[in-house]
Formats: C-alpha cells, structure tokens, sequence
C-alpha cells in the first residue's frame, strides 16, 4: 500500500458495478448462507454460525476485482483489509463471549464494537 492508498468511500462507484458483478455476489452469499444453516440443522448453532462467519462475497468479489481490473494487486490489497478487518472480528467476537453474561447487552456490543475498529485499525495502520 502506498501512502495514498487510505480508506475511501465513494457511492458513485455503484453505479459503475455491472448487473452480473451484483448478481454473482448475491448468488454466492445466498449459498453460503444456505450451507451454513444445512450445517446449523446437523451439526447445531455452533457449527453453523462458523459457516455464517465465513466472508460470504470476499471470493467472488476477489475474482469480480481481478477479473475487472487484469490485476492482481486490487484483489490482494482486498484480501488484506479482509484479513485484518476478520482479526478485529475475532476480537469482537471474544469480548462478547467474555461480557455477554457479566453487562447489559448494549454495552456488551458498544464495547465489543469499540474493541473491533481499535484492533482493525490498529492492524491497518501498523500494516500500512
């Protein structure tokens, strides 16, 4: 990453996004989310909420960026915030397994929200 290359938003990039990209991400989050309930339904709640854990877009989006771009370093570059951000999800995660039967559920999540985007930050800008 160069020192440019910061987080951006820029909704009018949504207009540039192609029915099919939309489509194929669509498709595939509804498959994974149909596995992991099949794997909730055999294995229980806790095996399916693993599956449900797993990026549903990231690798058709990956391949949607590659595809588009004949490059490889947008889809890395996406990988890697979706590295880290998952790194700041594990971290979420425990803090609300942790305090989840100890405070009230709204701060249980505003703590466990905080702890993610410091962690996740954190990893971006130790990795940049």
């Amino acid at each position: 990453m160069n020192a440019r290359s910061g987080i951006r938003l820029r909704p009018s990039k949504l207009r540039d996004t192609p029915i099919r990209g939309l489509a194929v991400r669509f498709a595939f989050g509804a498959f994974v989310s149909v596995v992991a309930g099949l794997v909730g339904l055999f294995w229980g709640p806790v095996a399916g909420g693993v599956f449900l854990a797993f990026p549903a877009i990231l690798a058709a989006t990956l391949t949607l960026i590659e595809e588009e771009e004949h490059r490889r370093d947008p889809a890395v570059q996406d990988v890697r915030g979706a590295v880290l951000g998952a790194t700041g999800m594990i971290v979420f995660a425990v803090c609300v397994w942790a305090l989840a039967m100890r405070l009230p559920a709204p701060l249980v999540l505003g703590l466990a929200t905080a702890a993610w985007a410091v962690v996740a930050g954190a990893l971006y800008h130790g990795h940049r």
